[in-house]
């Protein structure tokens, strides 16, 4: 348990380290925790492509044909998804090589270890079924919101043959 002495001197701590000031400082510290990006805040991090992210998103919204603001932002969620995945497969794979490097690095101490740990492995499963569930949500609400437009354009079609008679 902390003392009360040890609890002031945190907060006299506390009160002098105010994070970073300048710009780039910010900047500099929000990418702290980036380790592999799947919880990234930023779709595209600053080492990746973003024409090829763009090009993603370009290719969903003409496959989902999507044409409201609310289908656009569904499948600017979908890229969002779909990139993060592929950012986790990397992700995975960088793991992998360097497991792999380090056993045969290694090998003079005797270690096979050529796997990724299973506490890794685990954290990797989780996600990947977090994104997967969340993909499939996303199809699902898109899908729901253009049953909702095309049921107004139906209706509107109906009313205009209506009025025409």
């Amino acid at each position: 348990m902390t003392s009360e002495k040890q609890t002031e001197a945190n907060r006299r701590n506390a009160q002098r380290s105010t994070g970073p000031r300048t710009a780039k400082g910010k900047a500099a510290s929000s990418r702290n925790s980036l380790t592999h990006g799947v919880l990234s805040a930023n779709a595209v991090s600053i080492y990746e492509k973003r024409e090829i992210y763009q090009e993603l998103l370009d290719q969903l919204i003409d496959e989902h044909d999507a044409q409201t603001a609310h289908e656009i932002a569904l499948v600017e969620r979908l890229a969002n998804l779909f990139w993060r995945e592929r950012r986790l497969a990397e992700a995975e794979k960088h793991m992998l090589t360097r497991y792999f490097d380090q056993a045969h690095d290694d090998k003079s101490y005797g270690s096979t270890q050529r796997y990724i740990p299973l506490q890794d492995q685990f954290l990797i499963g989780r996600y990947q079924g977090m994104l997967g569930r969340q993909v499939r949500d996303t199809l699902r609400d898109l899908r729901e919101e253009q049953d909702r437009r095309m049921k107004t354009i139906e209706q509107a079609v109906v009313v205009t043959r209506d009025a025409e008679r």
